[in-house]
């Protein structure tokens, strides 16, 4: 089943805002619904990992990095809210962040910042070029701003989009949650979707 399918239900009440982002002029491709969102990058535990080896599982994707002040952690945290009010559908889900800071992200810091928040979710990282593949793939916003000056090197911050996106069990892109509050609702229309889209998955 296609989230789209579900759009004006959720709108309608106020449960879960998905939105599938519309083909247009910013060229982003993970615009075209049910596209096979392909990546190849290293989790927060050392192993190389792709979309397969989560294949049969939804995938629930955001992007950001450790040194965020606010947006990451606040978003994070919602993100793990959400994760323990899926129940016995949580078994259907990985949880994924993917950080676009791979010169400060090392798979170890990456593992030691995700365990704070809960112990599903999985931190992946990767070179430069691989981040910015995925990156232009979801159509994510990352603006690095410059020091000040007589700061170090290592003290920039970015500017950047937030937004939780759904893959499918095959990889496919469903969609972005555009809201994460309240987490007890989007938990709630979440497992709503998960058991429907099941059976058209199999």
């Amino acid at each position: 089943m296609r989230l789209s399918l579900k759009i004006s239900f959720y709108l309608a009440t106020g449960i879960l805002l998905f939105a599938l982002l519309s083909v247009g002029s910013s060229g982003v491709r993970a615009q075209t619904n049910n596209e096979i969102m392909h990546f190849s990058l290293t989790a927060h535990d050392g192993r190389q990992v792709s979309e397969q080896d989560f294949r049969g599982r939804y995938m629930l994707i955001q992007f950001g990095y450790t040194w965020c002040p606010d947006v990451c952690p606040m978003e994070l945290v919602l993100l793990a809210e959400v994760l323990d009010g899926l129940g016995a559908e949580a078994e259907k889900v990985q949880a994924l962040f993917i950080s676009f800071d791979p010169a400060r992200d090392s798979a170890a810091v990456l593992a030691e910042y995700v365990g704070n928040f809960h112990p599903a979710i999985i931190g992946l990282t990767g070179t430069e070029t691989e981040i910015a593949r995925i990156l232009d793939a979801f159509g994510v916003i990352r603006i690095k701003e410059e020091e000040e000056e007589g700061e170090e090197d290592s003290d920039y911050t970015f500017a950047h989009s937030a937004h939780t996106y759904l893959l499918g069990p095959d990889g496919d892109y469903r969609g972005s949650i555009e809201s994460l509050l309240p987490p007890d609702k989007v938990a709630e229309g979440l497992v709503e979707f998960l058991r429907e889209d099941a059976p058209a998955a199999e």
